[in-house]
Protein backbone atom coordinates (compact mmCIF):
# COMPACT_ATOMS: atom_id res chain seq x y z
CA UNK A 1 0.00 0.00 0.00
CA UNK A 2 1.66 3.70 -0.71
CA UNK A 3 -0.81 5.35 1.04
CA UNK A 4 -1.19 7.85 -1.62
CA UNK A 5 -2.49 8.24 -5.38
CA UNK A 6 -2.75 11.05 -7.96
CA UNK A 7 -6.31 12.60 -8.85
CA UNK A 8 -6.46 14.47 -12.13
CA UNK A 9 -9.33 16.14 -13.28
CA UNK A 10 -10.71 18.10 -16.05
CA UNK A 11 -13.45 20.90 -16.01
CA UNK A 12 -17.02 21.38 -17.86
CA UNK A 13 -17.29 18.40 -20.48
CA UNK A 14 -19.55 19.66 -23.54
CA UNK A 15 -19.16 16.93 -25.93
CA UNK A 16 -21.26 16.66 -28.37
CA UNK A 17 -19.64 14.21 -31.12
CA UNK A 18 -18.14 10.64 -30.45
CA UNK A 19 -14.28 9.98 -29.77
CA UNK A 20 -13.65 6.91 -31.38
CA UNK A 21 -15.42 4.60 -33.92
CA UNK A 22 -17.41 5.84 -36.68
CA UNK A 23 -18.12 9.53 -37.27
CA UNK A 24 -15.25 10.19 -33.95
CA UNK A 25 -13.74 13.60 -33.73
CA UNK A 26 -10.40 13.53 -32.22
CA UNK A 27 -6.95 14.53 -32.45
CA UNK A 28 -2.91 13.48 -31.80
CA UNK A 29 -2.80 17.15 -29.20
CA UNK A 30 -6.64 15.42 -27.45
CA UNK A 31 -4.79 12.07 -27.07
CA UNK A 32 -1.34 13.41 -25.43
CA UNK A 33 -4.21 15.39 -23.02
CA UNK A 34 -6.30 12.18 -21.96
CA UNK A 35 -2.76 10.24 -21.79
CA UNK A 36 -1.67 13.08 -18.87
CA UNK A 37 -4.90 12.40 -17.50
CA UNK A 38 -5.11 8.62 -17.62
CA UNK A 39 -1.69 9.19 -15.59
CA UNK A 40 -3.90 9.80 -12.41
CA UNK A 41 -5.40 6.85 -10.22
CA UNK A 42 -9.23 8.42 -10.65
CA UNK A 43 -9.91 11.06 -13.16
CA UNK A 44 -12.46 13.55 -12.42
CA UNK A 45 -15.11 15.51 -15.23
CA UNK A 46 -17.70 18.18 -15.04
CA UNK A 47 -20.98 16.51 -17.63
CA UNK A 48 -22.60 19.06 -19.24
CA UNK A 49 -24.69 17.43 -21.46
CA UNK A 50 -27.52 14.75 -21.99
CA UNK A 51 -26.67 11.60 -23.71
CA UNK A 52 -30.31 9.97 -24.79
CA UNK A 53 -32.87 9.27 -27.59
CA UNK A 54 -35.47 10.31 -25.31
CA UNK A 55 -36.73 13.67 -23.65
CA UNK A 56 -38.20 16.86 -24.82
CA UNK A 57 -36.48 20.44 -24.48
CA UNK A 58 -36.98 22.37 -21.59
CA UNK A 59 -36.93 26.23 -21.35
CA UNK A 60 -32.55 26.24 -21.06
CA UNK A 61 -31.13 28.82 -23.08
CA UNK A 62 -28.56 26.34 -24.20
CA UNK A 63 -29.15 22.21 -24.17
CA UNK A 64 -27.69 19.69 -26.28
CA UNK A 65 -29.05 16.28 -26.43
CA UNK A 66 -25.71 13.55 -27.22
CA UNK A 67 -26.13 9.79 -28.71
CA UNK A 68 -25.76 7.56 -25.86
CA UNK A 69 -22.39 6.13 -27.33
CA UNK A 70 -20.67 9.69 -26.82
CA UNK A 71 -21.29 8.93 -23.13
CA UNK A 72 -19.76 5.62 -23.14
CA UNK A 73 -16.93 7.20 -25.17
CA UNK A 74 -15.85 9.06 -21.85
CA UNK A 75 -15.61 5.83 -20.11
CA UNK A 76 -13.15 4.78 -22.69
CA UNK A 77 -10.86 7.63 -23.21
CA UNK A 78 -10.23 7.31 -19.31
CA UNK A 79 -12.97 9.13 -17.17
CA UNK A 80 -13.81 7.04 -14.28
CA UNK A 81 -15.91 9.78 -11.92
CA UNK A 82 -18.08 12.83 -13.11
CA UNK A 83 -20.40 14.96 -11.60
CA UNK A 84 -23.94 15.56 -13.20
CA UNK A 85 -25.07 18.27 -10.29
CA UNK A 86 -25.48 20.95 -13.02
CA UNK A 87 -27.63 22.96 -14.74
CA UNK A 88 -27.43 21.14 -18.15
CA UNK A 89 -28.25 17.61 -17.09
CA UNK A 90 -31.72 17.74 -16.79
CA UNK A 91 -32.03 20.10 -19.99
CA UNK A 92 -34.08 17.10 -22.06
CA UNK A 93 -36.20 16.35 -18.76
CA UNK A 94 -36.26 13.29 -16.35
CA UNK A 95 -35.84 10.54 -19.13
CA UNK A 96 -32.94 11.78 -20.65
CA UNK A 97 -30.90 12.22 -17.51
CA UNK A 98 -32.10 8.75 -16.31
CA UNK A 99 -30.60 7.46 -19.29
CA UNK A 100 -27.65 9.97 -18.84
CA UNK A 101 -26.51 7.73 -15.39
CA UNK A 102 -27.00 4.87 -17.07
CA UNK A 103 -25.03 5.54 -20.16
CA UNK A 104 -22.12 7.14 -17.89
CA UNK A 105 -21.99 4.17 -16.08
CA UNK A 106 -22.08 1.45 -18.81
CA UNK A 107 -18.59 3.23 -20.26
CA UNK A 108 -17.06 2.60 -16.79
CA UNK A 109 -17.51 6.13 -15.47
CA UNK A 110 -19.29 6.42 -12.00
CA UNK A 111 -22.02 9.21 -12.06
CA UNK A 112 -22.14 11.79 -8.77
CA UNK A 113 -24.58 13.87 -7.24
CA UNK A 114 -27.72 12.74 -9.34
CA UNK A 115 -30.00 9.92 -9.36
CA UNK A 116 -33.19 8.64 -8.95
CA UNK A 117 -34.16 10.08 -5.71
CA UNK A 118 -32.78 12.28 -3.18
CA UNK A 119 -30.59 9.74 -1.08
CA UNK A 120 -29.10 8.88 -4.52
CA UNK A 121 -28.49 11.80 -5.88
CA UNK A 122 -26.79 13.21 -2.41
CA UNK A 123 -24.71 9.33 -2.11
CA UNK A 124 -20.79 9.98 -2.80
CA UNK A 125 -18.79 7.32 -4.35
CA UNK A 126 -16.35 5.87 -1.66
CA UNK A 127 -13.16 4.14 -3.29
CA UNK A 128 -9.45 2.71 -2.00
CA UNK A 129 -7.62 3.83 -4.53
CA UNK A 130 -3.65 3.61 -3.27
CA UNK A 131 -4.30 2.52 0.40
CA UNK A 132 -6.39 5.71 0.59
CA UNK A 133 -10.06 5.49 1.01
CA UNK A 134 -11.15 8.55 -0.29
CA UNK A 135 -14.67 9.88 -1.22
CA UNK A 136 -16.54 12.26 -3.93
CA UNK A 137 -19.97 13.93 -3.35
CA UNK A 138 -21.24 16.36 -5.26
CA UNK A 139 -24.37 18.86 -5.28
CA UNK A 140 -24.63 22.26 -7.56
CA UNK A 141 -25.85 25.80 -6.73
CA UNK A 142 -27.28 26.30 -10.27
CA UNK A 143 -30.66 24.79 -10.04
CA UNK A 144 -33.41 25.61 -13.13
CA UNK A 145 -36.75 24.82 -12.22
CA UNK A 146 -37.67 20.91 -11.60
CA UNK A 147 -34.07 19.73 -11.55
CA UNK A 148 -33.73 19.09 -7.82
CA UNK A 149 -33.99 15.86 -6.99
CA UNK A 150 -37.30 15.20 -4.73
CA UNK A 151 -39.18 11.85 -3.53
CA UNK A 152 -41.06 12.10 -6.46
CA UNK A 153 -38.76 13.25 -9.12
CA UNK A 154 -35.61 12.47 -10.57
CA UNK A 155 -32.68 14.92 -10.22
CA UNK A 156 -29.63 16.62 -8.95
CA UNK A 157 -28.35 17.46 -5.80
CA UNK A 158 -29.32 20.95 -4.95
CA UNK A 159 -28.20 23.98 -2.96
CA UNK A 160 -30.37 26.87 -3.74
CA UNK A 161 -29.32 30.06 -4.07
CA UNK A 162 -31.18 33.25 -3.11
CA UNK A 163 -30.03 37.01 -4.38
CA UNK A 164 -30.92 40.55 -3.53
CA UNK A 165 -29.90 43.49 -5.53
CA UNK A 166 -27.64 46.21 -3.61
CA UNK A 167 -28.42 49.34 -4.72
CA UNK A 168 -25.92 51.88 -4.46
CA UNK A 169 -28.73 55.08 -4.93
CA UNK A 170 -25.27 57.72 -5.29
CA UNK A 171 -23.63 55.48 -7.27
CA UNK A 172 -26.22 54.86 -10.16
CA UNK A 173 -27.25 58.91 -10.05
CA UNK A 174 -23.31 59.03 -10.88
CA UNK A 175 -23.28 56.45 -13.51
CA UNK A 176 -26.96 55.66 -14.34
CA UNK A 177 -27.06 52.36 -16.66
CA UNK A 178 -24.41 50.95 -14.78
CA UNK A 179 -24.83 46.81 -13.74
CA UNK A 180 -26.17 46.45 -10.32
CA UNK A 181 -24.27 44.60 -7.55
CA UNK A 182 -26.07 41.64 -6.43
CA UNK A 183 -25.50 40.23 -3.14
CA UNK A 184 -26.27 36.55 -2.83
CA UNK A 185 -26.30 33.33 -0.10
CA UNK A 186 -27.08 30.07 0.12
CA UNK A 187 -30.41 28.49 1.15
CA UNK A 188 -29.57 27.28 4.78
CA UNK A 189 -32.02 24.80 4.60
CA UNK A 190 -29.72 23.09 1.79
CA UNK A 191 -26.35 24.22 3.43
CA UNK A 192 -27.42 22.28 6.46
CA UNK A 193 -27.61 19.20 4.14
CA UNK A 194 -24.93 19.79 1.98
CA UNK A 195 -22.62 20.20 5.68
CA UNK A 196 -24.48 16.92 7.20
CA UNK A 197 -23.36 14.88 3.68
CA UNK A 198 -19.93 16.28 4.33
CA UNK A 199 -19.32 14.95 7.79
CA UNK A 200 -21.10 11.81 7.06
CA UNK A 201 -18.57 11.29 4.03
CA UNK A 202 -15.64 12.47 6.56
CA UNK A 203 -16.51 9.84 9.45
CA UNK A 204 -16.65 7.26 6.06
CA UNK A 205 -12.98 8.06 5.00
CA UNK A 206 -9.93 9.18 5.00
CA UNK A 207 -10.06 12.41 2.46
CA UNK A 208 -13.43 13.89 1.46
CA UNK A 209 -13.86 15.46 -1.66
CA UNK A 210 -16.78 17.72 -2.72
CA UNK A 211 -17.85 19.00 -5.79
CA UNK A 212 -19.66 22.05 -6.65
CA UNK A 213 -21.19 23.70 -9.63
CA UNK A 214 -21.76 26.98 -8.76
CA UNK A 215 -20.16 30.90 -9.58
CA UNK A 216 -20.39 32.16 -12.82
CA UNK A 217 -20.58 30.76 -16.20
CA UNK A 218 -18.95 33.89 -18.08
CA UNK A 219 -15.72 35.66 -16.83
CA UNK A 220 -13.83 34.90 -13.61
CA UNK A 221 -15.33 36.83 -10.47
CA UNK A 222 -17.25 35.11 -7.38
CA UNK A 223 -20.35 34.89 -6.52
CA UNK A 224 -20.66 36.67 -2.98
CA UNK A 225 -22.37 32.98 -1.67
CA UNK A 226 -19.39 31.53 -3.09
CA UNK A 227 -16.42 31.66 -0.48
CA UNK A 228 -18.95 32.03 2.84
CA UNK A 229 -20.14 28.31 1.25
CA UNK A 230 -16.59 26.55 0.59
CA UNK A 231 -16.02 27.89 4.62
CA UNK A 232 -18.59 25.10 5.72
CA UNK A 233 -18.13 23.23 3.60
CA UNK A 234 -14.51 22.73 4.43
CA UNK A 235 -15.23 22.83 8.35
CA UNK A 236 -17.48 19.94 7.94
CA UNK A 237 -14.54 17.80 6.69
CA UNK A 238 -13.95 18.59 3.27
CA UNK A 239 -10.71 17.94 2.45
CA UNK A 240 -11.18 19.68 -1.18
CA UNK A 241 -13.24 21.50 -2.56
CA UNK A 242 -13.36 21.20 -6.65
CA UNK A 243 -15.26 23.61 -8.34
CA UNK A 244 -16.74 23.56 -11.33
CA UNK A 245 -19.16 25.44 -13.87
CA UNK A 246 -17.04 29.02 -14.45
CA UNK A 247 -16.13 28.60 -18.15
CA UNK A 248 -12.49 30.16 -17.45
CA UNK A 249 -10.05 29.02 -15.35
CA UNK A 250 -10.48 31.30 -11.93
CA UNK A 251 -8.84 31.33 -8.52
CA UNK A 252 -7.53 28.46 -6.00
CA UNK A 253 -8.20 29.60 -2.51
CA UNK A 254 -6.81 27.47 1.05
CA UNK A 255 -9.03 27.77 3.78
CA UNK A 256 -7.98 26.05 6.88
CA UNK A 257 -4.64 24.18 4.72
CA UNK A 258 -7.80 22.66 2.60
CA UNK A 259 -7.56 23.81 -1.00
CA UNK A 260 -10.45 25.46 -3.14
CA UNK A 261 -10.54 24.98 -6.56
CA UNK A 262 -12.91 27.64 -8.03
CA UNK A 263 -13.10 26.55 -11.29
CA UNK A 264 -10.88 25.12 -13.87
CA UNK A 265 -12.49 26.23 -16.96
CA UNK A 266 -13.56 23.88 -20.16
CA UNK A 267 -11.92 21.16 -21.21
CA UNK A 268 -14.18 19.94 -24.33
CA UNK A 269 -16.07 22.94 -25.50
CA UNK A 270 -18.44 21.73 -28.68
CA UNK A 271 -20.83 24.25 -28.56
CA UNK A 272 -23.05 24.53 -31.60
CA UNK A 273 -22.29 27.37 -33.47
CA UNK A 274 -23.28 27.07 -36.64
CA UNK A 275 -26.91 26.59 -35.72
CA UNK A 276 -26.59 28.68 -32.31
CA UNK A 277 -29.34 31.67 -32.25
CA UNK A 278 -28.26 35.26 -31.18
CA UNK A 279 -28.47 34.96 -27.79
CA UNK A 280 -26.39 31.97 -27.55
CA UNK A 281 -23.83 33.51 -29.77
CA UNK A 282 -23.30 36.35 -27.12
CA UNK A 283 -22.68 33.57 -24.45
CA UNK A 284 -20.44 31.85 -26.45
CA UNK A 285 -18.49 34.73 -27.48
CA UNK A 286 -17.54 34.90 -23.63
CA UNK A 287 -16.55 31.49 -23.27
CA UNK A 288 -12.90 31.07 -22.59
CA UNK A 289 -11.22 28.65 -24.73
CA UNK A 290 -8.00 28.79 -22.00
CA UNK A 291 -8.70 26.25 -18.99
CA UNK A 292 -6.86 24.11 -16.82
CA UNK A 293 -6.25 20.45 -16.20
CA UNK A 294 -5.24 19.53 -12.83
CA UNK A 295 -3.21 16.79 -10.95
CA UNK A 296 -3.28 16.47 -7.55
CA UNK A 297 -0.82 14.24 -5.20
CA UNK A 298 -3.44 13.49 -2.23
CA UNK A 299 -2.37 11.07 1.12
CA UNK A 300 -4.11 10.00 4.16
CA UNK A 301 -3.91 13.94 5.13
CA UNK A 302 -4.94 15.27 2.12
CA UNK A 303 -3.97 17.13 -0.62
CA UNK A 304 0.12 17.55 -0.35
CA UNK A 305 0.30 18.75 -3.73
CA UNK A 306 -1.40 20.41 -7.15
CA UNK A 307 0.05 20.64 -10.55
CA UNK A 308 -1.86 22.58 -13.71
CA UNK A 309 -1.34 21.80 -16.82
CA UNK A 310 -2.62 25.00 -19.44
CA UNK A 311 -4.74 23.75 -22.33
CA UNK A 312 -6.64 25.11 -25.29
CA UNK A 313 -9.35 24.14 -27.22
CA UNK A 314 -9.48 23.76 -30.66
CA UNK A 315 -11.64 24.91 -33.42
CA UNK A 316 -13.38 21.08 -32.92
CA UNK A 317 -14.08 21.96 -29.28
CA UNK A 318 -11.44 19.58 -28.58
CA UNK A 319 -8.40 20.67 -25.63
CA UNK A 320 -4.72 20.51 -26.13
CA UNK A 321 -2.04 21.12 -23.74
CA UNK A 322 -0.90 25.04 -24.46
CA UNK A 323 2.73 24.48 -25.79
CA UNK A 324 3.07 27.81 -27.06
CA UNK A 325 5.37 29.47 -24.08
CA UNK A 326 3.52 32.71 -23.85
CA UNK A 327 0.10 31.18 -24.15
CA UNK A 328 0.49 28.69 -21.00
CA UNK A 329 2.60 31.87 -19.47
CA UNK A 330 -0.72 33.65 -19.89
CA UNK A 331 -3.00 31.32 -18.68
CA UNK A 332 -1.04 30.67 -15.52
CA UNK A 333 -0.36 33.58 -14.74
CA UNK A 334 -4.30 34.41 -14.92
CA UNK A 335 -4.82 31.75 -12.28
CA UNK A 336 -1.64 32.79 -9.70
CA UNK A 337 -2.54 36.16 -9.85
CA UNK A 338 -6.84 35.91 -8.88
CA UNK A 339 -5.14 33.13 -6.18
CA UNK A 340 -2.55 35.45 -4.78
CA UNK A 341 -5.94 37.70 -3.65
CA UNK A 342 -6.55 35.24 -1.21
CA UNK A 343 -3.52 33.93 0.24
CA UNK A 344 -2.44 31.01 -2.16
CA UNK A 345 1.21 30.96 -3.35
CA UNK A 346 1.60 29.70 -6.81
CA UNK A 347 4.89 28.56 -8.69
CA UNK A 348 5.29 28.67 -12.56
CA UNK A 349 7.65 26.32 -14.44
CA UNK A 350 8.25 24.86 -17.34
CA UNK A 351 4.89 25.62 -18.65
CA UNK A 352 3.40 24.04 -15.88
CA UNK A 353 1.94 25.73 -12.02
CA UNK A 354 2.90 24.15 -8.81
CA UNK A 355 0.95 24.36 -5.24
CA UNK A 356 2.73 22.87 -2.37
CA UNK A 357 1.02 21.61 0.83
Amino acid sequence: MSDRFLLTAAGDIVIRHPLFGEGAVSSPGFDELMAFLRGGDLVWGSCEVQFSTRGFRTDSTIAYLVPPRVGRDLGKAGFDVMTVATNHTWDYGPDAFLDTLDNLSAGGVTPVGGGRTPEEAWRPMIRDVGGVRVGILAASCLVPPYYAALDDRPGIAAVRVRQLAALDPIGMMIEPGAPIKMESFAEPEDVERLVDAVYRLKAQTDVAIVSMHWGYGRGTPLATYQRPLAQQIVRAGADMILGNHGHSPTAIETIDGKPVIYSLGNNIAQQDRINATPRQLEIFEDIDPWSVVAEFDIGRDGVRRITLVPTECQPDGLPVIARDPAVSKAILERVARLSARYGTAIRIEDGRAHIAF
